[in-house]
């Protein structure tokens, strides 16, 4: 919990008005709420502020955050509310000991028993993969198949390998881990060699379609012997989901297979005596349990049920290949047979499955050393579906990876809101690697197979600008003179710039991947957003012309061997947000592991700052077709409520019971 205190009341930051200060405390209270749930894995968090006599209670999840009335610490009802609140967070509805309100009861962190026997399993790779790694940090999570609610598998994650640290969001946290194997304190593997897997944790928008179902699709249409460049979903779902059926379940009495001691015939409400002494087990047979926690209610308790499409479910899936981000290539020819077999991939999906990826990003496209897909090797998989759509039926033909006017896509699901606000949640991309005509809100454009390949072709530039010996005049400042973020038409006029620029960007001695560039860059500039007003005969990206480039650039001579990823020294950036020089106070720095968070230097990842766009971004835009492909990551959102209380979770003087 994080505990606040100012010495006078008028510094309370939910007072009505706007003030530098008062922003500064909620951007450090959002701060601290986030720390706070990235470190412990929770699913929400408190802040006990206290202005002066009087104080608030604040809860933060990934969906916004609330704050109750002011009540007075001099008053016999106020002190009386504040230990009621600190006796419930104390004495949460599900958890083991030391459990606090907000806390996963699917989640515990590792035990010195759990650490012995994973440096164990790990046997002879343990040196290896456990290098750099703080055990201290690990935790051991239940996973839920879909559909099987009352069996579940344990792995443990040990190695942190990806984060979106910004509060309202997915907040998509990526482990390295290994099944726990353990039954009755037997290992049933203990002759088999520990599987490295990929476990994923996101918060999804209840509005967009699990991306398990993305993974289903994908399985059931691709045939095995062409599978290639995709990850594929071993266990896991929406763990939110699975808590709202318990939660239904247990206000109706239902007794479920598999609900971890939530729902009886009867309810037990906990509640605390007169003197302040705990007393728990006082059964009420028309008590309702507590909001789920592994999805959000919070927008529809403190704006009201118009607000649904805001709240977020929590995911949890295990994925199957284990990769490096590309920015770590050991070589520019691993790199591009990387970004060959992930575009490959998406033809797949498309061809096959009729999957559009709509978020195609350095962070989406992992290199992997070797995994067998089917007959052949991926090099490269394309990954995250959490923006993704789908067809209603799987193609029956290639032509619907060319012309997408015609067909239909599962829409947005209908919940709560207004449908102009859904629709304005259909564009979406990583805002660095978008294609220029889908940043132009003046185009009634539909994201297309066109505007994934332009994606690709973006990020390869990226990896260039930053990690290899190029000859761009802006040296290491050209990544930012080419990618701007914020201004739609100054991030459009400038990646048009460098594409129709004629004198091209080469990699020194690497003459393959310098022609690639040069002939990827020729393809994008001749589309019809860019030259459609210049030129008699654009041509929109293809499948067929951007592939062959690929071939013919991995099947040229001359590769230079060993040219592995250049460390990228950023400029330094002002508390601003304004490039400085190398030195001076107050700079920070952008790496690639924090490009999801580079609009958010003032409130440090919060997601409260004005119209942020880092990470997954939308574009809102009026919609030729409603219920085309769904969409992207809202803007961040904190609604200051001072008159909402959470049944079950605050009780903001009113009891449950």
């Amino acid at each position: 919990m994080v505990i606040e205190a100012k010495d006078i009341h008028s510094k309370d930051p939910f007072h009505e008005r706007e003030s530098r200060t008062r922003s500064e405390t909620l951007a450090q209270l959002a701060v601290n709420a986030r720390n706070l749930m990235f470190a412990h894995g929770l699913l929400a968090s408190f802040a006990l502020g206290i202005y002066g006599d009087v104080a608030r209670i604040v809860r933060f999840d990934r969906a916004c955050a609330v704050a109750s009335p002011p009540f007075s610490l001099k008053s016999a009802d106020g002190l009386k509310l504040a230990r009621e609140f600190l006796w419930r967070f104390v004495h949460p509805w599900e958890g083991g000991p030391g459990s606090v309100l907000g806390c996963d009861p699917t989640l515990r962190k590792m035990t010195p028993t759990d650490e012995e026997w994973l440096v164990g399993r790990l046997g002879d790779k343990a040196t290896e993969v456990l290098c750099g790694v703080d055990l201290n940090d690990g935790r051991c999570v239940k996973v839920w198949d879909e559909g099987d609610d009352g069996h579940y598998k344990t792995f443990m994650l040990f190695k942190l390998l990806n984060v979106n640290a910004r509060l309202f969001s997915r907040a998509t946290m990526v482990w390295l881990g290994i099944e726990d194997t353990r039954e009755g304190g037997v290992d049933s593997c203990a002759s088999k060699p520990a599987v490295l897997r990929v476990i994923k944790e996101a918060w999804r928008q209840v509005v967009r379609t699990p991306e398990q179902k993305f993974y289903e699709r994908l399985k059931e249409t691709i045939p095995e012997d062409e599978w290639i460049g995709l990850p594929c979903l071993l266990h896991g779902g929406d763990v939110g989901g699975r808590d709202v059926r318990r939660w239904k379940a247990a206000c109706t009495g239902e007794v479920r297979v598999g609900d971890d001691g939530l729902v009886g015939t009867s309810h037990t409400v906990r509640t605390s005596d007169s003197d302040g002494a705990g007393t728990s087990g006082v059964p009420v047979d028309d008590a309702r349990p507590p909001y789920p926690m592994h999805r959000t209610w919070s927008c529809r308790l403190s704006v009201g049920e118009k607000s649904e499409y805001r709240e977020r479910s929590h995911m949890r899936l295990v994925v199957d290949i284990v990769g490096r981000p590309l920015w770590r290539f050991k070589s520019t020819k691993e790199l591009v047979l990387a970004m060959y077999d992930a575009i490959r991939g998406h033809r797949l999906a498309m061809t096959f499955g009729g999957v559009m990826h709509k978020d195609v990003s350095h962070g989406n496209i992992l290199i992997v050393d070797s995994t067998v897909s089917g007959d052949q090797v991926s090099r490269g998989i394309l990954t995250d579906y959490d923006y993704s759509a789908m067809t209603l039926q799987p193609p029956t033909n290639k032509a619907v990876t060319t012309h997408l006017d015609s067909v239909e896509f599962h829409p947005l699901e209908k919940v709560g809101g207004a449908e102009g606000q859904i629709a304005m949640k259909e564009r979406t991309g990583t805002y660095y690697f978008m294609a220029l005509e889908l940043l132009d809100m003046e185009e009634d454009a539909l994201h297309d197979v066109q505007h994934d390949l332009e994606s690709f072709y973006w990020v390869l530039i990226w990896i260039v600008l930053r990690h290899t010996a190029h000859t761009h005049p802006q040296g290491r400042l050209a990544c930012d003179t080419v990618f701007k973020l914020g201004s739609d038409t100054t991030s459009r006029a400038m990646k048009r710039d460098f594409v129709m620029q004629k004198k091209p960007v080469c990699v020194f001695d690497n003459a393959p991947f310098t022609t690639l560039l040069m002939k990827f860059k020729k393809l994008v500039s001749r589309t019809p957003y860019i030259s459609g007003r210049f030129l008699d005969d654009p041509a929109p990206l293809t499948y067929d012309t951007v592939l062959p480039l690929f071939e013919e650039a991995i099947n040229s001579t001359g590769w230079p061997e060993n040219d592995a990823a250049l460390p990228f020294a950023p400029p330094m950036v002002t508390t601003s947000g304004h490039y400085d020089g190398v030195k001076g106070k107050n700079k920070r720095v952008f790496s690639d592991d924090a490009v999801e968070t580079a609009s958010t230097l003032n409130t440090e990842g919060t997601g409260l700052e004005s119209g942020a766009t880092g990470g997954s971004s939308t574009r809102p835009r009026k919609a030729r077709r409603q219920k085309q492909l769904s969409g992207a990551n809202s803007k961040s959102w904190m609604p200051v409520r001072a008159d909402i209380a959470f049944p079950g979770d605050v009780a903001a003087g009113q009891n449950p019971a």
